[in-house]
């Protein structure tokens, strides 16, 4: 049996290397679905923390798989035919950001042990401030609506992990969906007027 420790610190792994595969991949099916399973073990973590209630972290599970579906929805309709993979990256590229996201979860960590904050555990702090970087890097290296809105999604979803950990307030998190949910409907339209101008 995993001691709780090594159980929260397996899902920050799956948190970080979801994210990870978000940044590096091009495929936006595969994409979505790293993300949504993001979200997943996000909402896997804040239910792994004592302070959080479990239907916080279930709200933070719904959210994510409604805003993965929207997306893949609106990515069947604007019918993307890029379908690039890491196999189709050059090896370089694929190294850098790679490394990018293993060097900003040391960055986490790091400032999580130098700079705790009594009210929220170590391990989710982690999390923040890895999905804040990550989702910063994706969001500044993308050049599609729908990859640089993942960024800047994800970037929300870091702030959500950190805020439902102190706050359990549902009007604050119902607030926090919708606008994560208005985020997704301009990153929508962005992605489906790109592609008529493109058509």
């Amino acid at each position: 049996m995993f001691e709780p420790w090594n159980i929260r610190e397996l899902v920050i792994l799956a948190v970080v290397g979801l994210a990870g595969l978000v940044l590096a991949l091009d495929d936006w099916r595969g994409m979505l679905l790293a993300w949504a399973l993001m979200g997943v073990a996000g909402g896997v973590l804040l239910q792994q923390t004592t302070e959080v209630p479990r239907e916080l972290a279930g709200i933070q599970i719904l959210n994510s798989a409604l805003l993965a579906l929207l997306f893949y929805l609106a990515g069947r309709r604007a019918r993307m035919t890029t379908q690039k993979t890491m196999s189709a990256r050059p090896v370089v590229h694929g190294r850098f950001r790679a490394l990018a996201a293993l060097f900003l979860y040391v960055l986490a960590r790091m400032m999580a042990i130098r700079f705790p904050l009594p009210i929220a555990s170590p391990s989710l702090l982690i999390a923040t401030y890895t999905l804040i970087g990550i989702g910063l890097l994706i969001a500044t290296l993308s050049r599609s609506p729908l990859k640089a809105g993942l960024g800047i999604l994800t970037m929300l979803n870091g702030y959500q992990v950190f805020y439902l950990s102190v706050q359990d307030s549902l009007l604050a998190i119902g607030l926090m969906a919708g606008m994560s949910l208005l985020v997704a409907f301009l990153i929508v339209a962005l992605t489906m007027a790109r592609q008529e101008v493109s058509a």
